[in-house]
């Protein structure tokens, strides 16, 4: 009987894999009914088996290589309820009369929608997108300053252009989208010439927030943009696991979860 009841919970796992491309332990324990320690057992099963990838506090179908980077169309479906609600928590912190910074990313073009009607505010952005946001609302008390740059499959413009933009400005806050994010390797991206480009970004602010789903959690891109440590905040969905709490709250100053 116990035999049997492992393999339905293993294939109940599968099936979640199969539909999220990756789950967590805690997700999976609530879900199923079973300890933190029986979901861990199940996953160390399966990995024996070939038949998913352990991660830092989950799993996956297969181990995502550090530069792949799916294109913004394809990111802007994915956990869409969650990035709202957390565009909806980030918009609450942006004031009239404020500068601010947004990076191309799915979260922060979520974002862009939400600041719209906000009277005399100043838009920092190396995503097209996100300028088109603002200018087809045409609201006459703001500004919206588009670096120049190379684009990328992210839809972000990168490079020199876009570097020497934003080593002159200075903006009162930013909001910046991530690829991934671990205790171990901070924030971080697929591509270089973003990460150097959001770098520039956290220089060229006075407060930093970073905006991330869930399933961003225990994600390793190629390039490292900055430790967890090194931020002010981070503004996630409230599905994130136990274990991912504690450890952003002993390393941020301030953790919402939306």
């Amino acid at each position: 009987m116990t035999e049997m009841l492992a393999s339905a919970r293993q294939q109940r796992i599968l099936e979640a894999l199969r539909e999220r491309e990756q789950v967590r332990v805690t997700s999976l324990a609530s879900e199923l009914g079973v300890s933190e320690m029986t979901v861990r057992r199940d996953l160390n099963a399966l990995a024996a088996r070939g038949a998913l990838v352990k991660v830092h506090g989950g799993a996956t179908l297969d181990a995502a290589p550090t530069s792949s980077e799916p294109g913004f169309t394809h990111k802007l479906a994915l956990e869409a309820a969650e990035k709202l609600a957390i565009a909806q928590a980030a918009v609450k912190l942006v004031k009239p009369g404020m500068s601010i910074a947004l990076n191309s990313g799915t979260t922060t073009y979520a974002l862009a929608a939400q600041c719209t009607d906000i009277k005399d505010l100043t838009v920092v952005t190396n995503s097209p997108r996100i300028a088109e946001i603002f200018y087809a609302a045409a609201n006459p008390s703001q500004n919206i300053i588009l670096t120049g740059g190379i684009r990328t499959i992210s839809d972000a413009l990168v490079g020199p252009l876009a570097l020497t933009a934003l080593d002159q400005l200075h903006v009162d806050l930013l909001f910046l989208g991530v690829h991934g994010m671990t205790a171990e390797d901070g924030f971080t991206t697929p591509n270089m010439l973003e990460a150097q480009t959001n770098q520039a970004f956290i220089r060229a602010s006075a407060r930093q927030i970073i905006l991330a789903d869930h399933t961003k959690w225990a994600v390793t891109g190629l390039c490292q943009i900055v430790p967890l440590s090194q931020v002010d905040a981070l503004i996630t969905g409230n599905r994130i696991d136990e274990e991912a709490k504690v450890i952003l709250r002993q390393s941020l100053d301030t953790l919402i979860l939306a």
